[in-house]
């Protein structure tokens, strides 16, 4: 571990690339005024607003053991202090993440994973016959109302900023006709996950999700959610329904307690920048409670994995991460002689000559490729500073 920590500090620079990491819980209430207790109520207001952007359910408020821990809301605050908004004063509150995940597994409520995909929004007002683009900067309240409410939700949108490349990428016509081609095309510039296109005549609204890349869109035969929302709280329902839409497609339900293991082997790491990424991003996953690093040999890194949730709900998580491949998983044999243990896989070929041998029945082991960074997006600098991951051909054992 030693050598690994001075190969990155040997770094000098290298790409970063990583999905949109929401912060989940800060917020800011404004206090009501000539109303007793506005500061108590506006604590259970914005512990409300963090449970439900934690858990992606706006309906874990309702939720017995929540509403229980709503009443004793000053546990789960680590920071509070008082500020103003637009003239109004606010309360501002951080809430403690391993508290409110604590209280979200003991009440068995969904965790929405703060790493979440970044939604580019093309928004057409019409207003009197007259079609326009919204834009980053424009002066739109609709597009307030809609990052006000995707804050509440943790939901990352991305507004085009409305330069020569836009304004001559994509027409207003194309948006409101829902051609898929030039929405495509007009939306590789960004780096976001999913694209929604947003028309809106009045008090209605008409939307259409491509939850794909961007470079997809109209070429794969993969089909947009389309919805339709009404009223003064049109943007609410709309935001809603996206947010419920990716909560429910990437939550996971944590168990209370679990002392359940899953050992892990991730091959063809090339440095040691992949090593730190990949340690990371499994310590990011809902299920996980904490790695033990069992092995380091040559590009191969093995952990053993503290669940939180059930094996099956951490592969699920697993495969939705970006830069790994499951391989066929293999066995992993653990050898007794004497007190001394042997770790082999179920591939090597070993002989114990006139000794005593004790097996311990094989524990199966989860196999995966790492991808790691593309080689074309990597930089002259880093390519020169990074150094492979191959300790000399030994191992590490922990």
């Amino acid at each position: 571990m030693q050598r690994l920590a001075l190969l990155v500090l040997g770094l000098v620079c290298f790409p970063v690339f990583a999905l949109t990491n929401v912060d989940l819980y800060q917020t800011e209430i404004v206090l009501e005024q000539g109303v007793d207790n506005s500061d108590a109520k506006a604590r259970v207001s914005g512990m409300e607003e963090i449970i439900i952007r934690v858990s992606g359910d706006v309906e874990a408020t309702s939720n017995p053991v929540i509403q229980k821990a709503l009443k004793q809301n000053s546990q789960y605050l680590s920071q509070i202090s008082h500020g103003q908004r637009e003239g109004q004063p606010t309360l501002k509150m951080g809430f403690s993440p391993p508290h409110i995940r604590s209280l979200l597994s003991q009440a068995q409520v969904p965790i929405w994973p703060a790493t979440r995909a970044n939604v580019l929004v093309w928004l057409v007002e019409e207003e009197q016959y007259e079609r326009n683009i919204t834009w980053e900067h424009s002066d739109s309240r609709l597009l307030s109302q809609m990052r006000d409410e995707a804050v509440k939700r943790g939901l990352p949108l991305t507004v085009p900023v409305g330069d020569f490349d836009d304004i001559t990428g994509v027409a207003a016509s194309d948006l409101w006709g829902g051609f898929a081609r030039p929405v495509g095309e007009a939306s590789q510039r960004y780096p976001v996950d999913a694209v929604l296109v947003v028309r809106s005549d009045g008090n209605a609204l008409r939307w259409t999700l491509y939850d794909q890349k961007p470079k997809t869109i109209g070429i794969t035969r993969q089909a947009p959610l389309s919805g339709s929302n009404s009223g003064e709280k049109a943007v609410l329902k709309m935001i809603n329904q996206i947010s419920d839409y990716y909560a429910k497609k990437s939550g996971v339900v944590v168990a209370s307690e679990s002392s359940e293991t899953v050992k892990v082997r991730f091959t063809t790491l090339k440095n040691a920048v992949d090593f730190f990424s990949l340690e990371k991003s499994l310590k990011k996953l809902s299920s996980v409670a904490s790695l033990d690093i069992l092995k380091i040999q040559r590009d191969q890194v093995t952990f053993n994995v503290h669940l939180l949730a059930s094996q099956a709900q951490f592969e699920q998580e697993l495969g939705r991460m970006d830069k790994v491949i499951r391989l066929e998983n293999k066995s992993l044999n653990t050898q007794t002689i004497g007190s001394v243990p042997l770790t082999t896989t179920d591939s090597d070929e070993s002989t114990w000559d006139n000794r005593a041998v004790d097996l311990i029945p094989a524990e199966q082991v989860l196999t995966y490729e790492w991808e790691g960074i593309p080689i074309a997006a990597e930089t002259e600098d880093t390519q020169e500073a990074e150094s492979p991951l191959v300790l000399e051909e030994s191992v590490i054992e922990y």
